[in-house]
């Protein structure tokens, strides 16, 4: 049993509130940091029970999407409990429930929306990865410039622009594909909380890599086509049209930025917050 103490409100009002940096404070003070983490509020919950609960919207829409939100609680709720004494991980509050089953119950609304938001994330990028497979597979074996009558081979088969056709397309027929499998693999998740915290978040950032590789690799290979098909004519129009080529990777990278940044943030940043420093206090 903890002890209760009223200076130790201000360390629940904290984890409630998600402030890291009292935390840090927790580990700098040495020893003395096991005492505070017994403490114990009027309804019996310890440090772990405050940070089960769910935090305040202001905090928790730090992060775009329920499912990097319920990734965000889910770090907190482990980086905590990696402090806490063993006897604390079980200890029932005044509902006779562990902090393991308090998170549970106050996560379980999140939980759900996590799940929607996953689905329809890994729905439309399949989506897009199927059309780009599809395109690039067709392009395979409708060659630009047709092939030798007599021998049947590419007539442009020697050209560079070719071999930056075919390597380009391979690369994209691959990628997306990949990328494809990955968010099946997403979409036939079990989704238990666990796997928020790191199995599907890394699931869905390898699967918009994937993605990202195979949109570059398809504009490559259709200006490489563009320009194998076009260049005998106005020279200029095939340079031109490669070039407006491109115009969608920025536009894919302006779009998703938000998302990335909010999975770095969730995956990596949010964990380096709890890092201990190396001068200690006694």
């Amino acid at each position: 049993m903890g002890i209760e103490y009223h200076g130790s409100k201000h360390n629940h009002i904290a984890a409630l509130h998600r402030h890291a940096s009292i935390f840090n404070l927790i580990h700098e003070i040495g020893p003395t940091k096991d005492i505070i983490l017994t403490f114990i509020d009027k309804k019996k919950n310890n440090l772990l029970h405050c940070v089960a609960k769910l935090a305040p919207p202001d905090r928790l829409n730090i992060v775009s999407g329920a499912a990097l939100q319920m990734m965000l609680e889910l770090s907190w709720f482990e980086e905590v409990k990696k402090m806490m004494l063993p006897s604390s991980l079980e200890m029932k509050n005044s509902e006779d429930l562990t902090p393991g089953e308090l998170f549970t119950r106050e996560h379980a609304d999140l939980l759900k929306r996590a799940e929607a938001w996953k689905e329809r994330t890994a729905n439309s990028c399949m989506v897009v990865s199927t059309l780009i497979a599809t395109g690039v597979f067709s392009a395979a074996f409708s060659l630009p410039g047709g092939n030798n009558d007599n021998t049947g081979s590419p007539n442009y088969l020697e050209k560079p622009s070719f071999l930056l056709f075919a390597l380009s397309d391979a690369t994209a027929l691959i990628s997306s594909s990949t990328s494809i499998l990955i968010f099946l693999s997403i979409l036939i998740s079990r989704y238990a909380e666990d796997d928020f915290l790191k199995s599907l978040p890394l699931k869905l950032i390898s699967g918009l890599i994937a993605l990202f590789i195979s949109i570059i690799s398809m504009m490559v290979a259709f200006s490489s086509a563009f320009f194998i098909t076009y260049y005998h004519g106005l020279k200029w129009v095939p340079y031109l049209i490669s070039g407006l080529a491109f115009l969608p990777i920025p536009l894919f990278i302006y779009l998703q930025f938000s998302l990335w940044s909010d999975i770095a943030y969730s995956a990596y940043i949010c964990s380096s917050l709890f890092r201990p420093r190396k001068r200690m206090i006694h």
